[in-house]
């Protein structure tokens, strides 16, 4: 509930600055849809049974975004994203990753600086069924759970997305997860590309 709030709050902020500026908030700006590889938790999961914590995953994803315009050069930048299904270590596995964002973005030229919160959500299913795990010098068989289940985490993310040639972009982005509270607090990055269909009038 207290993450749903402040995405609210956030927003009524937002449209209040637009009506102020006399201009519609469904100026659209730009719709905008493309890809790239997102990289969780950095330092925090280990890769390796030697102890390695990861720096950089590639895990695909699809995403999205309308950019509606604010003031001058600013804008909101609503997106939604999903990842591609993945196995965890054992096949019995499956991970599904998929997030929204609702940050405001400055343009200057070929570039725009994009900040604001974000909501993640990670979903983890088992078909049941048992895992192996090295036990000294065996292996132990452990029960896997069947059914799914989905964490959620507030982020707080900034971007740099960058108009290299006509409506391609590239753009890097780092979220802080669970800014808030100080022992789970991590960081993520991606790395994207979108193409940019422009201006729609209503």
């Amino acid at each position: 509930m207290k993450k749903i709030s402040l995405l609210l709050f956030f927003a009524l902020s937002i449209k209040t600055m637009a009506q102020d500026t006399g201009k519609s908030i469904f100026s659209i700006n730009d719709v905008f849809l493309g890809g790239g590889s997102l990289t969780q938790f950095v330092g925090k999961v280990q890769t390796d049974e030697s102890g390695s914590k990861n720096s950089f995953d590639f895990l695909p994803y699809i995403g999205g975004g309308v950019e509606f315009h604010l003031y001058d050069s600013f804008s909101l930048i609503p997106q939604l994203a999903i990842s591609f299904p993945r196995s965890g270590r054992d096949e019995n596995i499956k991970k599904l990753t998929y997030w929204f964002q609702f940050p405001v973005a400055y343009r200057l030229e070929k570039f725009q600086l994009s900040f604001g919160p974000g909501l993640l959500y990670n979903r983890i299913s088992s078909s049941g069924g048992t895992q192996s795990i090295r036990n000294g010098t065996g292996t132990t068989e452990f029960p896997l759970p069947n059914g799914s289940s989905i964490s959620s985490n507030l982020t707080l993310n900034l971007g740099l997305d960058w108009t290299f040639y006509q409506d391609i972009s590239a753009k890097f982005e780092t979220w802080i997860v669970n800014l808030s509270d100080s022992e789970s607090r991590s960081y993520s990055y991606a790395i994207s590309a979108y193409y940019h269909f422009g201006e729609i009038k209503w």
